[in-house]
């Protein structure tokens, strides 16, 4: 009997034809359209995160206790390489790297501003976040004497420095007075992270020693995972282990990118809900005007011996017929666009000075992820099954066998 209902069905939306094709594509569009933002503007969340986990935080980030209340060179990782054995040994850490930070004033012949320098080991910085894929200009390398200097992007261009000039960093040294060092600018890092490309001066960790007077010790040491899923099973691990440290991830060090992936979930999930009321009321229309134009066509079918339980079946094919084909047409064409922005991205290069102000890249790569395909069908499937309530009560209450007398 259902073989009979669905064939009844597909006759029906054949006869109205172009009123069933254009809600079908009227929710294709709408799952397209949710479909390209949801991977779009994930990806742009994923990418300033990414930004800031590989050139700073990693996915966990250890301090001395206390150290980010107060950073200050008394509070340094003491035994960094006992930290860095253990962390070895562990198979699901993929990598991590050791800095040593102190505010200071970098200045040249003009101009004198605040920054934050780092010494580090530029090898060891490339291994575990590509810092080298960041460089904007000039060589990522300290010279044969590691008296070179990279800086921020946006540093640079306030302090107005190119590749080749000197400049002259100054800080507190453990002894509480102030040294100064004589750099030369070999190059420029645009990392899309604020917090560095504004501030952030990059030296030779020895050089930084030699400065700072801290002959052994580190301020921070960075942690990448092979599974971010892994995240919270290692910070406790390595609080149990190293009670005396702060152990924080990257979502404790940066809350405005943890804020602002919940607030693209938010932004999704209403996106969503207005997909399901554009698909509930394409097919809400569609089904109303349908069952109000066949009411004598079901009466004769109710006189014949059809149960009225049958016809609510046939009507509700019709009503899945059409939302699962706008599905389908949605999820192929949303799928396709979300497969050549993932591999070529979307350039935004024209706006690429607004979105340096937000920390985003010129060129955005979108995400594909299951949620979104389950998500869209599952607001299809309630918005197609709600819809057609209505017009089935108004058909049980106009009681169509009446209307085989009305001609």
């Amino acid at each position: 009997m259902f073989r009979v209902l669905l064939r009844i069905a597909l006759l029906s939306l054949r006869r109205r034809l172009s009123r069933s094709l254009l809600v079908i594509a009227m929710i294709a569009m709408s799952l397209w359209g949710l479909l390209f933002m949801e991977g779009l503007y994930d990806g742009m969340t994923e990418q300033v995160i990414d930004n800031a986990i590989r050139s700073d935080s990693g996915d966990l980030s250890l301090f001395a206790r206390e150290y980010r209340l107060d950073p200050g060179l008394e509070r340094l990782l003491a035994e960094p390489a006992e930290i860095g054995r253990f962390l070895d040994e562990d198979s699901r850490v993929r990598s991590h790297v050791s800095r040593l930070r102190q505010d200071g004033l970098i200045a040249t012949a003009h101009y004198s501003r605040n920054a934050v320098i780092y010494g580090v080991d530029l090898g060891a910085e490339d291994r575990h976040g590509r810092l080298a894929s960041y460089l904007d200009a000039g060589a990522y390398d300290f010279g044969d004497k590691g008296r070179g200097a990279l800086l921020g992007a946006r540093l640079a261009t306030k302090m107005k420095v190119t590749v080749g000039q000197k400049i002259v960093v100054s800080a507190q040294n453990s002894a509480n007075d102030v040294s100064a060092l004589s750099l030369r600018v070999v190059g420029i890092l645009k990392t899309n992270n604020m917090a560095l490309d504004e501030n952030a001066v990059f030296i030779e960790m020895n050089k930084a020693r030699e400065l700072l007077m801290v002959p052994e010790g580190v301020s921070q040491l960075s942690v990448l995972l092979y599974n971010k899923e892994k995240v919270a099973a290692v910070q406790q691990g390595l609080r149990v282990r190293f009670p005396e440290l702060d152990v924080l991830g990257w979502d404790e060090l940066y809350p405005a990118l943890r804020q602002g992936r919940e607030m693209m979930e938010i932004f999704n999930l209403i996106t969503s809900l207005l997909v399901f009321c554009v698909a509930g009321l394409g097919i809400f229309g569609v089904m109303l005007v349908s069952v109000l134009e066949r009411l004598r066509e079901f009466g004769i079918m109710l006189a014949i011996g059809t149960t009225f339980r049958e016809i609510r079946t046939m009507v509700f094919v019709e009503s899945f017929i059409l939302g699962f084909s706008g599905y389908g047409g949605g999820v192929l064409l949303g799928g396709l666009t979300l497969l050549y922005f993932y591999n070529f991205g979307l350039d935004l290069t024209m706006f690429s000075a607004g979105l340096d102000a937000f920390g985003m890249d010129a060129i955005t790569y979108a995400l594909i992820r299951p949620s979104y395909f389950f998500t869209a069908l599952a607001a299809v499937s309630v918005a197609t099954l709600v819809s057609v309530l209505l017009p089935l009560r108004i058909l049980k209450k106009a009681r169509p066998i009446e209307a085989i007398n009305k001609i």
